[in-house]
């Protein structure tokens, strides 16, 4: 298994265990030169930060900016994890379910955010490894069942 693979996975596994504590089942990860600088689960609700943008905030304050690394999650972020990802210096971001797979309220928007990034200054690449789209969809469908 490649690394992009294997850390995905532990962004997926992360999604379970926010599932599991109650919380919405996204699952992010930060990675630079193979090193996890952080693995995180979302927040409670209310709480403001998803899994992503935690991994990214827990990365930054342990690094400083995070020029190559990669941000890994379950489902493709939202604008505010994206962005917070970008400000951050990251600049490639992999997951496992694209939005468009999701209900349109998961969002803040329906637009693709691959088009909404394009007018960024700097380039981001949004990665979709498909091979793990099934897996990843079923934590998200567990959630369903239990909370709409």
């Amino acid at each position: 298994m490649n690394q992009d693979a294997e850390f995905l996975k532990q962004a997926i596994e992360n999604s379970k265990r926010s599932m599991d504590a109650g919380n919405f089942p996204a699952g992010g990860v930060v990675v630079k030169n193979g090193e996890i600088l952080a693995s995180e689960v979302s927040s409670p609700f209310p709480n403001l930060f998803h899994a992503d943008s935690k991994a990214v905030s827990k990365a930054f304050e342990k690094t400083g900016p995070l020029n190559g690394a990669t941000l890994y999650a379950g489902l493709e972020s939202c604008l505010m994890c994206t962005g917070a990802a970008y400000w951050s210096g990251i600049r490639r971001i992999i997951y496992a379910i694209p939005k468009s797979k999701v209900p349109g309220n998961y969002y803040e928007t329906p637009e693709n955010t691959i088009d909404l990034i394009s007018t960024f200054n700097e380039k981001m690449e949004l990665i979709h490894l498909s091979e793990f789209e099934d897996e990843a969809l079923e934590v998200i469908k567990a959630w369903e069942r239990n909370n709409l």
